[in-house]
């Protein structure tokens, strides 16, 4: 199996390798190498007010960004950003799915411009200085990495009548290899349905994995679990909310901040809108919910106890201790529906990107937990 990556960097395209063979693996293929050349690595290009796509904060000064054309990062908490882009990137990576480990780790998965079903992975580890790119055996998935080498994909392979196929991959080298764990195929019964949309996927360790979706159906709880690195799946189906069993429900993918503690956000649609957080405090073994919050807004989850929501009025839900007490917390800035991502990295520091109907995109950023906002990109 190839074992090679292309290197590239802001400046200079390096071609060691290219290509992945389809799994499972049946050839070697030969491999040709060109001579490495040591280039000079320019320092990055300040650019001014970028139109950010898609941000994620680290802490509350690293974090990455995404925009027409650009891959971008922040060391001073989005007040100035960096232009790191790859050279030659095959398509526009203004929404391309990405992962950021670090402010040093990154992965940016392009999806092929002639056949959507294949792409390219950009890897760096150097904060965007070089960048080393992969193809892959899929295109646009939900792409994350629990460190340096472990990483998983879902892909969808299409929707309909409430139903939908997928496939998941896993790699152990950061992105260099991918393995096919699951794959959905007609007259196949599988323990992870076709039935249900599929929201996102997310694992706490190479192992143990959830995906979560919904379905068309009065109180059903849609999420599934693996233990075995995504071959077998298994239901899990925690109560619903009092006041909202027989509620429409999407189940978001988990967020894990150890083996043990992690969130599950969950919508809830019943005679009211809600958005509820369902905590685990044994790595996923069991889920428990408190309150509802009764607003279907953005929301941020910056610890096991600390999150946010908010449709953009004058108004802020905010808890801090895992939903079982929530706050209205007034905001002197209101984006209206034009909010389309909030990020919080500690309580007392977030973010927020919003657009408008000519798509033009600002950022504002909270230092008191979200009653009063600054334009970093006004």
């Amino acid at each position: 199996m190839i074992k090679k990556w292309l290197v590239l960097s802001v400046s200079v395209l390096i071609v060691a390798a290219c290509g992945i063979p389809a799994f499972p693996p049946v050839t070697e293929t030969p491999v040709t190498e060109t001579p490495v050349v040591e280039t000079p690595v320019p320092a990055p290009r300040v650019v001014a007010a970028p139109a950010l796509t898609q941000f994620d904060m680290l802490d509350e000064n690293n974090g990455w960004g995404l925009g027409e054309g650009m891959v971008l990062r922040t060391e001073d908490g989005g007040v100035t950003w960096l232009d790191v882009t790859p050279d030659d990137l095959f398509n526009d990576p203004a929404y391309a799915p990405a992962s950021f480990l670090d402010a040093s780790t990154a992965w940016v998965l392009i999806e092929d411009v002639d056949g959507p079903m294949v792409g390219t992975i950009y890897r760096t580890t150097d904060g965007g200085q070089t960048w080393r790119w992969r193809n892959t055996p899929f295109g646009r998935s939900d792409i994350g990495f629990l460190d340096a080498e472990n990483g998983y994909a879902l892909t969808g392979l299409g929707a309909g009548a409430g139903s939908m196929g997928v496939a998941i991959w896993q790699t152990a080298d950061g992105g260099g290899d991918w393995n096919r764990v699951f794959i959905h195929q007609p007259g196949l019964d599988d323990s992870l349905p076709f039935s249900g949309i599929k929201n996102g996927i997310a694992f706490r360790d190479p192992q143990h994995g959830w995906i979560g979706g919904s379905i068309p159906q009065d109180g059903y709880f849609w999420l599934y679990r693996t233990q075995d690195g995504g071959f077998t799946w298994a239901q899990q189906a925690p109560s619903l909310p009092e006041g909202f069993e027989n509620a429409q429900v999407a189940v978001e993918a988990p967020l894990f901040f150890d083996a043990f503690e992690g969130v599950l956000p969950v919508r809830l649609l019943g005679e009211d809108m809600a958005v509820a957080f369902y905590l685990t405090e044994d790595g996923g073994e069991t889920w428990t919910v408190d309150l509802p919050v009764t607003m279907n807004g953005r929301y941020a989850v910056a610890s096991p106890r600390d999150f946010w929501v908010w449709d953009g009025g004058a108004v802020i839900m905010v808890t801090d201790n895992g939903g079982a007490t929530w706050e209205f917390r007034s905001t002197n800035f209101e984006p209206g529906d034009t909010l389309s991502r909030l990020d919080f990295v500690s309580p007392s520091t977030g973010w927020v990107l919003t657009g408008d109907g000519e798509g033009r995109r600002s950022l504002y950023r909270t230092t008191d937990g979200g009653a009063t906002w600054e334009a970093l990109i006004p």
